[in-house]
C-alpha cells in the first residue's frame, strides 16, 4: 500500500485538504470537487464520497462557534439588533463556507484510513 502514516498524520492531511497518503497532492481541485487521484503519488480516492458526514460536522462547529457570539451579544444592550444579526449572519456564513472543505477533507482521510485497513 505504500507509505506507512500514523492515523493522526493522515486525518490532520485531510483537514489540511492535501493527500492522507503523502501530504503532498491536493485533495480538492476546487471548492469541494474531489480528485479522482491525487497527483503527486497517484493514491486513487475513487469511492470516497463523504456525502452529508461534511455538512454536519460543520454545523456543529458552526453552531460552537456562534451560539456563544449569540449569548455573548444578548446579555447585554451592547448593539441594536439589526447589527447583532449582520454580525451573527456573517460568522454563521463566514465559518460555515470555511469549515465545509475542512470538514470533508477530515472525512475523506478517515475513509482512506477505513479502506486502508480493510484492503
Amino acid at each position: 500500500m505504500g507509505n506507512a502514516t500514523s492515523p493522526k498524520k493522515s486525518l490532520w492531511r485531510g483537514i489540511m485538504m492535501k493527500c492522507p497518503r503523502c501530504g503532498e497532492g491536493k485533495l480538492f481541485n476546487g471548492y469541494l470537487k474531489r480528485e479522482a487521484a491525487c497527483p503527486h503519488c497517484h493514491e486513487s480516492f475513487d469511492g470516497l464520497d463523504a456525502d452529508d458526514g461534511p455538512a454536519w460536522l460543520t454545523i456543529g462547529l458552526t453552531a460552537h462557534i456562534v451560539i456563544p457570539l449569540l449569548i455573548f451579544l444578548e446579555r447585554g444592550d451592547l448593539l441594536p439588533l439589526w447589527q447583532e444579526f449582520s454580525i451573527l449572519a456573517v460568522v454563521t456564513i463566514a465559518c460555515a463556507l470555511l469549515l465545509l472543505p475542512l470538514s470533508k477533507g477530515f472525512f475523506i482521510a478517515a475513509m482512506w484510513l477505513t479502506a486502508r485497513k480493510s484492503a
